[in-house]
């Protein structure tokens, strides 16, 4: 919890000195910045390490700012982290920081997964019904995921809902097993 409220700390101050300009572009960094986490699952622990010396762990921060658009604003932030031995709260900061942009645009990002590819048209009016239950525009990112065998579930940072077939199918099959109890 203590981390919860240290990273919307950063993500606030970072949020307050932001031009309208800033925010897109602050936007496309989280996920430069989110990819490289997850893809070098090391990096945070790393960078947050005291077996390295603080200069090199800067330079590694740094490092990744180079491809993002805005680098004075992360080469502060990961300076600032880095040397009071905070770098380890950076995924919840970037988390606060893409949910305050987006709220502020009346938005929200929808991982939708899916048991196969479908058509576009299905898609926009899943999307248009999420836009009609979440009352938020919708960026909707899609994944498949076999074992739902049908259906989708619609997952937000705080909201999940399952109208897959394997969902469906687990309830039936609980409801069954109590009715011959």
């Amino acid at each position: 919890m203590k981390n919860i409220l240290a990273a919307q700390r950063y993500s606030h101050a970072i949020i307050y000195e932001l031009t309208a300009k800033e925010i897109n572009s602050i936007l496309a960094d989280i996920e430069i910045m989110s990819s490289t986490i997850k893809n070098e699952s090391e990096f945070v622990n790393t960078v947050n390490s005291y077996l390295y010396p603080i200069d090199k762990r800067i330079e590694l921060a740094l490092e990744v700012s180079k491809r993002m658009t805005n680098k004075k604003i992360w080469n502060n932030l990961f300076n600032i982290l880095i040397k009071k031995h905070r770098f380890n709260i950076i995924p919840a900061i970037l988390i606060d920081l893409e949910n305050e942009i987006l709220a502020s645009k009346n938005q929200v990002k929808v991982e939708l997964s899916v048991a196969h590819q479908l058509p576009d048209n299905l898609l926009d009016s899943i999307s248009i019904e999420l836009k009609k239950i979440l009352e938020k525009d919708i960026i909707l990112k899609t994944k498949i995921d076999p074992e739902i065998l049908g259906g989708f579930v619609a997952t937000t940072d705080s909201l999940i809902i399952d109208g897959s077939i394997k969902n469906h199918l687990i309830k039936l099959l609980k409801m069954k097993s109590k009715n011959r109890k």
